[in-house]
């Protein structure tokens, strides 16, 4: 294959013959400077820099290995970045239509061995994380002195397979008064961890702090992590979670979109043959039991963003579901059941109603190897 050089040509995918990358709903690439992408294997694990800016449906995502998941680098996964790439642990990841990951709305009880999950659509991999986790009560045994900041608060982590627990921690006046539990964690098997506080790199008098820790809820379920995010679901249906044993639940949260919209009431009033602009707001979260993994496990992984559609209008200003121009399918981790439509140029004498049916898209991002 040829390689691009020269005043004006800059460098494509090491020896590829393009810097655009399409992955279609589900699917994943893992980036490396490969010398020829047509010969399997070639080039696989070999570490570069990378320039991306990834579709409006794609992730860059480093695995975690304490959890076993993939986490998006940084809170927007749609902006530019350099990243480095061992071609192993960094990926693009196309994970719309998909689970990508659970809320724990019933934790159980007296639980001896590990449940398995199974989904009800898409083959998509689930494990049951169990107590025990961090208690939410935490002794602070001295709380120090001459602090000006609040200290950090690192605890140890979990097992691999675990959800790591996380701490903030309060002043009063130049001491700790408390630390608060942001996320109990789980999968605590190792025994109790170790909560350390760090000052705040702008802190350089603070000193002493120290506080301990307990375990709590063991035998019950605390986390449901999605391993492997299957295939797009196109059913329209949330998949459900089965536990192979015990009373757990959990609420799986998706990671779609608006693919098509439908007219329900077609409503009057909008202006004649043109285009107004409709939005879904997303639903509400689940309510997670009590004493289980924070939603930085599961919340977090998806930031819904509002669909944008321009839908056409009919001769009598009503909203027809021909013509109408997808801007942008958004992103919910639930099905959305409230369309806001925006009037720019008439009021609406009958509001009209939009349907919708929630999917997967296929997306193409920007690639630059160095």
């Amino acid at each position: 294959m040829p390689v691009f050089g020269g005043a004006g040509v800059g460098l494509t995918l090491k020896g590829g013959t393009t810097n655009l990358v399409t992955l279609a709903a589900g699917e994943v690439w893992y980036p490396n400077n490969q010398t020829n992408p047509s010969v399997p294997g070639q080039g696989v694990g070999k570490a570069g820099w990378f320039y991306t800016k990834p579709g409006r449906y794609t992730s860059i995502q480093t695995l975690d290995p304490i959890t076993g998941i993939w986490r998006g680098i940084g809170d927007d996964s749609n902006g530019e970045r350099y990243f480095y790439s061992d071609g192993v642990n960094v990926r693009l990841a196309n994970q719309s239509g998909c689970p990508i990951g659970a809320v724990v709305t019933t934790a159980g009880s007296a639980y001896t061995t590990t449940p398995t999950i199974v989904a009800s659509a898409g083959g998509s991999k689930w494990v049951a994380v169990m107590g025990p986790n961090v208690s939410s009560t935490v002794t602070v045994t001295y709380g120090g002195t001459n602090y000006v900041y609040p200290p950090i608060c690192i605890i140890d982590a979990p097992p691999a397979g675990g959800i790591q627990a996380t701490a903030y921690a309060t002043l009063s006046g130049t001491s700790v008064s408390s630390v608060t539990i942001q996320n109990q964690g789980g999968g605590y098997s190792g025994g109790t961890p170790n909560i350390t506080l760090v000052n705040d790199s702008r802190d350089t008098t603070g000193a002493g702090a120290t506080a301990v820790l307990t375990l709590a809820n063991s035998q019950t379920v605390v986390g449901a992590l999605v391993l492997d995010h299957g295939s797009p679901i196109t059913s329209g249906t949330i998949p459900t979670l089965t536990f192979g044993s015990g009373s757990a639940a959990a609420t799986v949260l998706m990671n779609w979109g608006v693919q098509t919209y439908s007219v329900t009431t077609a409503g009057a009033g909008y202006g004649n043959s043109g285009f107004i602009s409709a939005s879904w707001v997303g639903p509400a979260p689940p309510t997670a039991a009590a004493n289980t993994a924070g939603i930085d496990i599961g919340l977090s992984l998806v930031r819904q963003r509002m669909a944008e559609i321009w839908v056409a209008t009919n001769s009598t200003g009503g909203l027809t579901a021909t013509g109408g121009v997808t801007i942008d399918g958004g992103v919910y981790y639930g099905i959305p059941s409230q369309a806001v439509v925006r009037q720019p140029l008439a009021v609406a004498t009958t509001v009209g109603v939009l349907g919708v049916t929630m999917g997967g898209f296929t997306d193409t991002s920007f690639v630059q190897a160095f």
